[in-house]
């Protein structure tokens, strides 16, 4: 691999490279849009501080959430397979986003022995695999809106045509498809031991491949454009069919119900002993429309509110893309650093804070998450026990 860097512009100031090996000497760091205070308070702030607390608690939840989706016996409901594959996705972004904490903390105070290069570890190993996971959860986000879509559209063919069986292909095909368009950051990008001449002494340093800046673009534009508004669209299109579908089957069978209540009050005139039965099952046939009427409200509830949970975790995203179109200097080792590596922060943190809440959508929302829960936790056998 030839490792001879190249720079568009000319401008990286405060990255200096010998025989291919990147160094990064952030005590020159220059930026006209975000001054390096800023941009360092702004890393304390979202990348240590909150990332690693919301890091740590996306850990236990999402373990929570697969332990809970196991109980409920995934592999036999296809929308439990979607839950625990998003489940595993969240977890993967808590756990590296903890790790990206940790590098960014090292990076800030670079302590003077640290056997590594401290923005080297923070921008391979903990930042492209943080910012692969946050796309797998999107994607299949995007999927579980679709999924919820066509159960709504065809109520009655879904099950043949998304089995539960085939949701775990879909979801392992996502998983791998990501790991694929991704490789080429870590083949294009490497570390090696080797001397640093910021420090005068040999440490892991960051080492790049002649076209990576091209790879990487690709990558870039592929992940962050295709598949984040793809992802942003399906939610949207799939969100407002689903409502609107769910709303118009509500009105349904609210005009049935009253439909049916008004034909008992006719037939209870001349009542006689033997139609007493027909008015008891008209009336339980009133309780399982308010029942089912129940169901769908909530349904629409939770649908609504992870669809403005997701919306809203991905306009950093979106401004960064945004940014970037605009001025492709607003990147990672580009001009406008400071300001790309803010960006890249407050995305980060968004993302592994969107893995992190689902529980409580779980919880407030599925009877049924709610009620394996409290049994693993043993509240629902207690209380029993006090009946």
């Amino acid at each position: 691999m030839n490792r001879s860097i190249v720079y568009p512009h000319n401008d990286l100031s405060s990255f200096e490279d010998s025989q291919g090996l990147i160094f990064i000497n952030k005590s020159v760091l220059n930026n006209k849009i975000l001054s390096s205070e800023a941009s360092v308070a702004f890393q304390w702030l979202f990348a240590v501080v909150l990332g690693a607390l919301v890091g740590i608690l996306g850990i236990v939840t999402n373990v929570i959430n697969i332990i809970v989706f196991v109980k409920q016996r995934a592999h036999k409901e296809c929308g439990t397979v979607n839950l625990l594959g998003l489940a595993v996705s969240d977890l993967c972004v808590a756990i590296t986003m903890l790790f990206l904490s940790f590098s960014y903390c090292a990076w800030l105070l670079n302590p003077p022995n640290l056997p590594w290069e401290p923005f080297a570890m923070a921008y391979l190993p903990a930042g492209w695999p943080h910012l692969m996971f946050v796309q797998i959860t999107r994607t299949i986000t995007a999927y579980i809106a679709f999924e919820r879509c066509m159960c709504v559209v065809f109520p009655f063919k879904v099950k043949s045509m998304l089995s539960p069986k085939r949701s775990i292909v879909i979801i392992a095909s996502i998983f791998l498809c990501f790991f694929s368009s991704f490789s080429p950051a870590f083949i294009k990008q490497k570390l090696v031991y080797n001397h640093d001449p910021i420090v005068n002494r040999s440490r892991i340093v960051l080492v790049l491949a002649s076209d990576w800046q091209f790879v990487v673009d690709i990558m870039w534009y592929i992940n962050s454009i295709v598949f984040n508004i793809g992802s942003v669209a399906i939610v949207l299109i799939c969100t407002v069919i689903t409502a609107s579908r769910v709303q118009l089957s509500k009105t349904w069978r609210s005009s049935i119900a009253t439909g049916n209540e008004q034909g008992s009050e006719v037939k209870s005139k001349p009542v006689d002993k033997e139609e007493k039965p027909k008015s008891g099952n008209t009336s339980n046939q009133n309780v399982m429309s308010n029942s089912k009427m129940q169901k769908e409200k909530k349904l629409i509830s939770m649908i609504v509110l992870i669809s403005v949970i997701f919306l809203i975790c991905y306009i950093p995203d979106f401004m960064f893309l945004l940014m970037y179109s605009i001025n492709p200097d607003i990147r990672i080792m580009g001009k406008y650093h400071n300001t790309a590596v803010s960006m890249y922060v407050l995305t980060f943190f968004m993302g592994v804070f969107n893995s992190s809440i689902n529980i409580i959508v779980y919880y407030k929302m599925s009877s049924k998450y709610k009620t394996v829960f409290r049994e693993w936790i043993g509240i629902s056998k207690d209380e029993k026990s006090v009946k």
